[in-house]
Order: structure tokens, then sequence, then C-alpha cells
């Protein structure tokens, strides 16, 4: 009886373990009150319309600047996933801004980390890329998750003398590839 009241208990804190593990990086106050069902180029055409409304979206870092009132990132827009991931680096519909009163230092936020807010849409800014001109929806960031770098770890090279070349051999020219 008293095994069977372990199990039980060890299988609801493993389910229990799991279901936390699949939360939104945006905290549910502000998943709730966000607009989900506008599209980005939707809210590029139309900026004037959604003005004040909470949005989510995210992308990768572009620039990040310190301004007199607190700090500004400019954000190339990818789509997400339901846990406010990025799906695809390589798909893009615009860019915008964020604006907060917080420090966020540049070396931290810098160009290429990827990131995910809950904003307020405030307006929109004409900026320029190169020579051509766009319009940039500017958020007043109340939430922003700053994603984990993924960092490469190679697998180890290992001394497979039927694959790879050998680390070492005292006959390496005559043995083993005579014309390397």
């Amino acid at each position: 009886m008293r095994e069977l009241q372990v199990k039980r208990l060890f299988i609801l804190v493993l389910f229990s373990l799991t279901l936390l593990s699949c939360a939104h990086v945006i905290s549910k106050e502000y998943a709730e009150v966000a607009e989900k069902n506008i599209p980005f180029h939707e809210l590029l055409k139309n900026t004037d319309a959604y003005l004040n409304k909470m949005f989510i979206f995210g992308g990768i870092i572009a620039e990040t600047k310190i301004t007199a009132t607190g700090s500004e990132i400019e954000v190339v827009q990818t789509p997400l996933d339901r846990l406010g991931g990025i799906t695809d680096r390589d798909v893009s519909e615009g860019r915008f801004i964020i604006t907060t009163k917080k420090y966020l230092d540049p070396l931290i936020y810098r160009s290429g980390r990827e990131i995910t807010i809950a904003g307020i849409l405030t307006g929109s800014r004409k900026k320029v890329i190169g020579e051509a001109e766009y319009i940039s929806p500017v958020f007043d960031a109340k939430q922003i998750y700053l994603w984990r770098e993924e960092r490469y770890y190679p697998y180890p090279y290992w001394n497979d003398p039927f694959f790879y070349p050998p680390m070492y051999s005292p006959a390496y020219p005559l043995w083993y590839r005579p014309f390397y």
C-alpha cells in the first residue's frame, strides 16, 4: 500500500515537472492580454489602428543603443513557436524597435542574439537600411526574454585507423597515404 502511494506521488511530481517545462517564456498576465491574431505584416500596414495594444513578438537583435531615457533595441522579426521561441531565423517580415527605461547593456543584448518581448505598441518610426527606407513599429517593452546562446560543441576526433587518418604513424609517408 505504501509503495503504491510513493509510485503515485512520483508519477504526479514527474507529470507536474513535465508540464512546467512546457511554459511560454512570456508571463501569463501579458500572454492573456496580448493580441494573437494580428500578423506582423498587418501591423506594418496599419500601425495606428493597433496603438496601445499588447503584442508578443520575437526575433534577432540587429542593434542595441543606450538613450537618455533608457535603452532601445532594433529587432529583425522572425516567426515564433507556441512557447515563444524562434522557429526560422531566415524568415522575416520586417523590423521593430523596443524601448525600455531599463539600462540594457549592448554587450549582453548584442547583435545576433535571439529575443522575445511582450510590449505595447506606441507608434512607428521611419528608419533607413543602406538606401532603403522602411517603417518600424515601436513597442514599449513590458517583458523581455533574452534567449541563451546555443554553443557549438564539436564531437571528439577519435583515432580510428579504418576511417580517419591516424594521429601518428612512424611509417606514415610509406604506409597509410603515400601520395598525400
